[in-house]
C-alpha cells in the first residue's frame, strides 16, 4: 500500500506520526509531502530517518506572513502538490486541510482528514472531496452529514498513555525538577489562525510568574527574546522530547491553542492566553481535561493555584495521572481508526484484484 499523507504544520506531524510508525513497521510505504515552515522539515526528517519505506519531499513555503500564508502554502502549494502527484501509485492519503483531498479527490483516491476546527474555511472543500471529513473534536451537535465527529482531540494520537512515556531525565539538560517550573509558549500571530490576535500575551503575564520559579520558555520569533526576562530558559528548536518538559511542568501557559491543548490532556494545569474560545477542540479539552482561558478562569486565580506551596510534588503528580486516566476512558482511540481505514482499503484493493 501506498500512503500519502501532507504535513502543515508540527502538531500535524505529531498526530500521524505513530501511524506512520506503526503502518511502515507493516510494511506499507508513506509519503510524507511536508510544507517549508520554520522547524518542521527538519523536525520531520530527524524524526523519520530510522524509518524505513519512508520518503520525505518538501512542498511549497511559508514564510510566517500573512501573505506568505495565503498566496504561497495555499495558492501556489495547490498547483505544486498536483504536480506532485503525477505518477504516484497512492493507494490512500491522509491529511487535516484541503489540498490532499483536493488532488485526491479529483483522481479518485480514497482520503480521509483529521481536523479539530469545525470553523474553517476549507471545510466545505474537504467535506466535497473527501471520502470521510473527520472532527477530532469529542462532541459537537453542529457538525452533522457529511462530516463526522469524533470523540476525541488530534491530539491524544501521540499523547495517550500506550503512545507517549514521559522520560524525567531529559529535564537533566534544563536543571529542572518536576512540578517545580513554568512552560511558556509565545507564537507568532502571522498566520491565518491568529489573524485577529494581538501578539505578546505572555509579555502580559511575565510580571505574575512566581517570583523563584524557573520558566523554560518557547518563543517562535526569536528576535523578540531581549523583550522576554532573562532569567527564562529560552528553548531551541528542535527540542529534544518537549512533551517530557511539558508533562513534568507545574503548569504551562500559552498565547497558541495547539500547546495548550496538548498541556491539559497530559494533565499539566494549563491556561490558554489566544481568541480562540469557541473552537471546539478547545471547549473538549476544557470538559475532560484541565484546560482554562481568560472567560472561564481569571489569569491572576489559576496561576495562585500554581503557586500554592501548600501542594506537593508528589500530590500534583498524583492528580495528573488520574486526570489521563480519566481522559483516556472518554475519547476513543485514534490511532486505532485510522489504521483500520487502511486495512479497509487495503482489503477493498485485494477483493478487486481477485476479481
Amino acid at each position: 500500500m501506498n500512503i500519502w499523507i501532507d504535513i502543515n504544520h508540527i502538531p500535524q506531524w505529531n498526530f500521524y506520526k505513530p501511524l506512520v510508525e506503526t503502518v511502515t513497521r507493516k510494511g506499507h510505504r508513506v509519503w510524507l509531502t511536508v510544507l517549508d515552515r520554520g522547524k518542521l522539515a527538519k523536525i520531520v526528517r530527524r524524526e523519520t530517518e530510522q524509518l524505513t519505506h519512508v520518503q520525505v519531499d518538501i512542498v511549497g513555503r511559508h514564510r510566517m506572513t500573512k501573505w506568505s500564508a495565503i498566496v504561497e502554502a495555499n495558492l501556489i502549494r495547490d498547483w505544486q502538490l498536483w504536480h506532485w502527484a503525477r505518477g504516484k501509485k497512492i493507494d490512500i492519503g491522509f491529511s487535516n486541510g484541503m489540498q490532499l483531498a483536493m488532488v485526491c479527490g479529483l483522481k479518485g483516491i480514497p482520503n480521509y482528514s483529521f481536523d479539530d476546527d469545525p470553523q474553517t474555511r476549507d471545510r466545505k472543500w474537504k467535506e466535497k472531496w473527501n471520502t470521510e471529513c473527520n472532527f477530532c473534536v469529542y462532541e459537537d451537535e453542529t457538525i452533522g452529514a457529511p462530516s463526522h465527529v469524533l470523540r476525541c482531540t488530534k491530539e491524544w494520537a501521540y499523547l495517550n498513555p500506550r503512545t507517549f512515556v514521559p522520560k524525567v531525565e531529559v529535564l537533566e539538560r534544563y536543571g529542572v525538577k518536576p512540578k517545580e517550573y513554568m512552560f511558556l509558549r509565545e507564537v507568532t500571530v502571522g498566520t491565518i489562525n491568529y489573524a485577529g490576535q494581538a501578539s505578546g500575551a505572555i509579555l502580559g503575564i511575565k510580571e505574575q510568574i512566581p517570583a523563584g520559579m524557573k520558566v523554560l520558555f518557547s518563543l517562535e520569533e526569536k528576535k523578540r527574546r531581549d523583550e522576554y526576562p532573562a532569567d527564562w530558559i529560552l528553548l531551541q528548536e528542535p527540542i529534544e522530547d518537549i512533551h517530557s518538559l511539558i508533562y513534568y511542568a507545574a503548569g504551562l501557559v500559552s498565547s497558541g491553542d495547539s500547546m495548550a491543548r496538548e498541556a491539559a490532556l497530559l494533565g499539566v494545569p494549563s491556561y490558554y492566553l489566544g481568541i480562540r474560545y469557541s473552537m471546539p477542540a478547545n471547549a473538549a479539552a476544557s470538559k475532560v481535561a484541565s484546560l482554562q482561558n481568560q472567560k472561564t478562569m481569571a489569569f491572576e486565580e489559576w496561576i495562585a493555584q500554581i503557586a500554592d506551596v501548600r501542594t506537593t510534588a508528589t500530590e500534583r503528580s498524583a492528580e495528573q495521572d488520574a486526570l489521563r486516566a480519566k481522559i483516556d476512558e472518554a475519547f476513543i482511540d485514534i490511532n486505532a481508526y485510522m489504521l483500520k481505514l487502511v486495512e479497509g482499503v487495503k482489503e477493498l484493493k485485494s477483493e478487486g484484484m481477485k476479481e
